[in-house]
């Protein structure tokens, strides 16, 4: 197996939750941007209100084909931004989803962000290809940073496999009770978080922290 390159060298999974207005996207374009990801693929149900294509400079195809094509013209190596628009429909977004993940875990060396990820995943199930990505994507240079506001709401095989969690104010109290339990802080506290403050988890150093996002 040749060296790790590019993305390859930080592959991570990170998630990242909050209800609007709590800063979750600044944060996650942030990061994005330090070091700049050349190889992005983010999956983006809202794309007409959050514009990633712009901030990123990236294609915007919805249709697995066409994701396809810009994929595999950048083979391992080259460098590609996609933003793919999904349908609608929930059934026909579920398996496009499948899709996208199998694509980015077969060319790897790819960060693939997921807006929404509680509309693709429940508590306990998840596209197939999306747990394959969860449980082996890192050997294949895979980073992820999946973005919810309902955190109670995903699979749970996410939390297991996670790098980082980074959570800003959640509306509901299960949503508490989940982050509760991965962040190690009173569910209670998560509920009046104000704008823009976050408490997050690393597994490697294993600590919680507290900050505040900087527009």
């Amino acid at each position: 197996m040749k060296p790790a390159t590019g993305n390859a060298r930080s592959a991570r999974i990170v998630a990242v939750f909050g209800a609007t207005g709590t800063g979750k996207s600044i944060w996650t374009i942030q990061q994005l941007r330090k070091p700049k990801r050349n190889r992005l693929v983010i999956w983006s149900p809202k794309e007409a209100q959050d514009g990633h294509a712009v901030t990123f400079y990236a294609r915007t195809v919805d249709t697995v084909r066409d994701a396809y094509a810009v994929m595999s013209a950048a083979d391992t190596t080259k460098p590609f931004r996609l933003v793919f628009r999904p349908s609608i429909n929930r059934k026909t977004a579920v398996k496009q989803f499948d899709a996208i993940c199998a694509a980015v875990l077969k060319l790897g060396n790819i960060t693939l962000v997921v807006e929404e990820l509680h509309t693709v995943t429940q508590p306990s199930w998840a596209p197939d290809q999306w747990s394959a990505l969860v449980l082996m994507g890192r050997a294949a240079g895979v980073e992820i940073f999946a973005l919810s506001q309902r955190p109670a709401s995903v699979d749970k095989d996410l939390f297991s496999n996670v790098s980082m969690i980074h959570a800003g104010r959640v509306s509901y109290e299960d949503d508490a009770k989940v982050l509760g339990r991965v962040l190690l802080v009173p569910p209670s506290e998560l509920l009046v978080l104000p704008d823009l403050h976050f408490i997050e988890r690393t597994t490697s150093p294993n600590e919680t922290r507290r900050g505040v996002v900087k527009p």
